[in-house]
């Protein structure tokens, strides 16, 4: 665990403040504390607003209950995560959720009471989770060498699929890119250089230069997937600010005679979608005919009644919903709760971050027409690696796997 989580626990009760301290402290966490009284602890985030990486906060307390707390760490733009910590009905979780997105800032669990240290970690490698999409820990490439690479045309298509859990085939492939260089024994990983792109103003560079090289692949990608498969390929919001990217990638398929309606364009949730650009862009994408899906959702500030006016054809549930999701209330009160939102409005779904065989077992019991995509199915591959997977999973890896 990092050493450097500062971690602010808010409870009337002292006895629970001790035991979850006790606990955090048994998981490595040694930077907490602890506040007895909601007030004080707004006091001391309204001084130190970026000091503190979670809150943990009951909700049933006096002066100012968890849910005005909430609301308070929106007004004040908290970035941190929050926890509640409480017995709660489900309606209760759902809704609390949804008010916090609201107030743009990021629920990432409920624990109930008693407090069990199984759950607690859970959270915790939620947070984690959380921020390793913000690449702190990789060591990033220079505005030169990526440059370089992009002249060359090194940055190239891993995909990863999306599998269909009743048919036990694959549906979509996410294009993900890598740098791949013949000075370098391994492809360079996105964290090296996606916020080097992005500092220097590079990610449409690199958004083309995916979406060429796929379009090129297209023909032996319907081969090996079928005709019918999808490829979905990321967007940021502030990608969508840019009016003239529903041209540019318009005149890229068009000349390719690629079928608009089998991309997908992935817009990341990070940041919130309010200008008049980005929505301008996302509607011309549809109606040109293409795939619009909203990923990470759980991680950004889309609320799920803007999934009802916004026009996505696909919404991808964040690896932190999905991770334990088999032992974790939160999790699936969120995803059903989609679910029930999605199937309404004919939009598919999809969970990203498959990696344990009991979360793979729980959505194919519950969630059967959810699609799957993860390491436990299939990590990113080149083009050529692509059709040797495919085959064995056909051949009975992937019905092993369904089996579990």
């Amino acid at each position: 665990m990092d050493e450097t989580i500062r971690i602010i626990i808010i409870d009337d009760s002292e006895a629970m403040l001790v035991m979850i301290n006790t606990m955090l402290n048994d998981l490595g966490y040694h930077n907490v504390t602890a506040f007895s009284s909601p007030i004080k602890a707004l006091a001391e985030l309204h001084q130190y607003p970026t000091r503190y990486d979670v809150v943990f906060t009951d909700l049933n307390m006096p002066d100012i209950d968890g849910m005005g707390l909430i609301r308070h760490l929106g007004e004040m733009h908290y970035k941190g995560g929050i926890c509640i910590v409480s017995e709660l009905d489900i309606r209760i979780i759902e809704l609390a959720a949804e008010v916090a997105r609201q107030q743009y800032v990021c629920l990432i669990g409920n624990i109930s009471k008693p407090i069990k240290m199984d759950a607690l970690q859970l959270v915790m490698d939620r947070l984690h989770q959380a921020e390793e999409r913000k690449f702190l820990n990789y060591d990033q490439i220079s505005k030169k060498e990526l440059i370089t690479y992009i002249v060359h045309r090194q940055v190239m298509p891993y995909y990863q699929p999306k599998l269909n859990p009743e048919t036990n085939r694959v549906e979509s492939l996410e294009v993900l890119a890598r740098i791949v260089s013949p000075g370098q024994p391994d492809a360079i990983l996105p964290g090296r250089f996606i916020p080097t792109a992005i500092r220097f103003d590079l990610m449409d560079l690199i958004t083309m230069q995916l979406a060429e090289a796929t379009a090129d692949h297209m023909k032996e990608l319907s081969h090996i997937f079928g005709d019918t498969v999808k490829i979905s390929i990321n967007l940021s919001p502030s990608q969508l600010s840019d009016l003239d990217i529903p041209n540019r990638l318009e005149n890229l398929f068009q000349d390719r005679n690629i079928e608009k309606s089998r991309i997908v364009l992935e817009i990341t949730e990070e940041y919130e979608l309010k200008s008049s650009e980005q929505m301008e862009s996302l509607n011309r994408l549809r109606i040109h005919g293409y795939g619009v899906s909203l990923d990470d959702f759980g991680t950004g500030f889309t609320n799920i009644q803007q999934l009802r006016s916004l026009p996505f054809t696909e919404v991808k549930i964040d690896r932190t919903l999905i991770n334990h999701i088999h032992a974790d209330q939160f999790s699936q009160v969120i995803v059903q709760s989609l679910v029930g939102i999605t199937e309404s409005f004919d939009v598919d779904l999809v969970a990203e971050g498959i990696e344990h065989f009991e979360d793979l077992d729980y959505l194919t019991k519950h969630h059967p027409g959810i699609l799957l995509q993860g390491f436990l199915i299939c990590r990113p591959k080149p083009i050529e690696s692509l059709s040797s997977w495919y085959r064995n999973w056909l051949k009975g890896v992937g019905a092993t796997v369904k089996s579990v």
